[in-house]
């Protein structure tokens, strides 16, 4: 067993004690074999322990007012505590604690669905409840409204929304959020909103409550510990459909950008991507890999990343378009077929050029997964961890970034990353929210491998592409645990005037700095300089 940070043994055996008081001693965790349960299971350190990031025990409550109890617990022995609601935000950190040491202030067990309001649109839950249970329980009592859930669905709603994760109904899953219930550093219960009423009967119904506009404030954050959560939700469609428009010319992707832009404004689609087949290493629609061409990677290898009439040329050669773009739409079938038709339409009449293809009416929605199958089948069994930056929704940035990206890997050295990533498509994931998002977003997958030494060189790769993407202005939407100092350090105007600020309101919530130290690179004072 480790020991908190600066926490002597007896202290630390009474914080315990203290806290099986309050949830029983088998809710409360501190054997090497049940701590090892929450060690990141895609930890980027796989192989070198002495690096990841571990807790020192775990404690489970199921209700709020034994989180109160926790906290208040927590701060007497200055134990800090790090949450989680399910634990499966792999990829970013999953259960380990920014801060080692760390008490893991396990929320799995509050998994209630407080409501389902059909007639509104929304539920209120508790944050172990998993997109899973909440699909089961919409079939269980056959409500027609959908979990806004991103593929791997054993994620919780309130986790996943307070991180910016994004679903496939809502997109941005936390502008679903119409209030929280927080228990605050020193035990107290704040509802926001509308929730801030005695007795309210609209706290899912409007977000806001009666000045400032605090919801935001806990998102990304470690200001409280989120106990339940209000979420709007979509009604279930009755089909959904999508298209895409293909050409063999670099000079068509900002026509089809800006065509596309008006369109997803318009909500006449509710999103779309842009991308160069013939760059990526990804699938085509139709499963045809420029993995088998040669010509790809030696292009991809090059500073200038390849002329376009190279490119152009080897699309022809290959019959696999150089830029390809597509959108969708869902919705009661009649609406969807309108909204499709006159997308055509539309392209036509802006004589936007390329080559239209309509998919299938899908009258199925997928329902929440676990699936990082993908993954599993290239190669690695230790997992993976993301890049993922924004950028603006143009034909410039698409390139400058891709750009910028393949020049780092040639300054490492790192060619097989070059073979594996290829050239990133990019999607502005408006899901339900469409005209909402203007932006774009990359997801890169970091794989870790049993070769330590790759390891470590692609640690330092991902630290590399956060500072030569950040220097251009496209930082990270969400980070791995691991690099979430490096990725705050870009967002530096005015000498770091965003972190000292949170540092501000993280001093004044939670002056002992006990809720989740370091979370996103705010840490509490004692601990700063270190």
């Amino acid at each position: 067993m480790i020991l908190p940070p600066g926490v002597h043994r007896e202290a630390f055996s009474a914080a315990l004690q203290a806290f099986a008081n309050v949830v029983g001693d088998q809710w409360v965790f501190s054997r090497d074999e049940d701590i090892a349960l929450y060690n990141d299971a895609y930890t980027p350190f796989f192989g070198e322990p002495d690096k990841q990031h571990v807790a020192s025990a775990a404690v489970a409550p199921t209700e709020v007012e034994q989180v109160q109890q926790i906290v208040r617990i927590a701060n007497k022995y200055r134990i800090p505590l790090y949450t989680i609601s399910t634990g499966r935000n792999l990829g970013y950190g999953g259960s380990s604690p920014n801060y080692s040491g760390s008490v893991v202030l396990d929320l799995k067990r509050m998994n209630r669905i407080i409501e389902v309001n059909t007639d509104e649109g929304y539920m209120i839950v508790e944050p172990g409840v998993s997109f899973i249970d909440v699909q089961r329980y919409f079939d269980e009592h056959q409500i027609d409204y959908v979990p806004s859930s991103p593929q791997p669905g054993w994620g919780s709603p309130i986790g996943n929304g307070l991180d910016h994760g994004v679903g496939n109904a809502y997109g941005d899953n936390f502008s679903a959020v119409a209030g929280l219930e927080v228990v605050l550093a020193n035990g107290e219960v704040l509802r926001t909103g509308r929730g801030a009423l005695p007795d309210s009967r609209l706290w899912a119904c409007y977000h806001y409550g009666f000045g400032p506009y605090i919801d935001g404030m806990f998102s990304q954050s470690n200001f409280g510990v989120v106990t339940k959560g209000c979420f709007w939700l979509k009604p279930r469609w009755e089909v959904s459909q999508s298209f895409t428009i293909s050409s063999y010319s670099d000079n068509d992707m900002q026509p089809m950008i800006d065509a596309l832009k008006e369109l997803r404004n318009h909500e006449v689609i509710n999103g779309f991507g842009i991308g160069s087949p013939i760059r990526q290493s990804m699938a085509t629609n139709d499963g045809r890999r420029p993995y088998g061409v040669p010509e790809v990677n030696t292009l991809l290898r090059r500073r200038d990343g390849g002329s376009s009439a190279e490119w152009e040329a080897l699309a022809q050669k290959t019959q696999i378009p150089v830029v390809e773009g597509g959108g969708g739409a869902r919705g009661p079938a009649p609406i969807v077929k309108a909204h499709l038709d006159y997308a055509v339409d539309f392209l036509q009449r802006r004589k936007v050029p390329g080559t239209v293809v309509m998919g299938k009416p899908l009258t199925t929605i997928k329902p929440p997964m676990i699936d990082f199958g993908e993954l599993a089948l290239s190669g690695t069994s230790h997992g993976h961890y993301y890049f993922s930056p924004i950028f603006r929704q143009t034909r410039d940035d698409i390139f400058a970034i891709n750009d910028t990206m393949r020049n780092v890997m040639l300054d490492a050295g790192d060619f097989e990353m070059i073979e594996e990533t290829g050239w990133w498509a990019s999607r502005g994931f408006a899901g339900g929210g469409a005209g909402r998002d203007k932006h774009m977003l990359l997801l890169m997958e970091f794989r870790v491998y049993d070769d330590l030494d790759k390891n470590r060189r692609r640690r330092q790769l991902f630290l590399d592409l956060v500072k030569a993407c950040g220097e251009k202005g496209w930082g990270e939407y969400r980070a791995p645990v691991a690099f979430h100092d490096q990725v705050m350090d870009q967002f530096s105007f005015n000498h770091h005037i965003l972190r000292r600020f949170c540092e501000t309101i993280y001093d004044a919530l939670d002056p002992n700095g006990i809720l989740s130290p370091g979370k996103n690179g705010v840490w509490p004072r004692h601990l700063r300089k270190a």
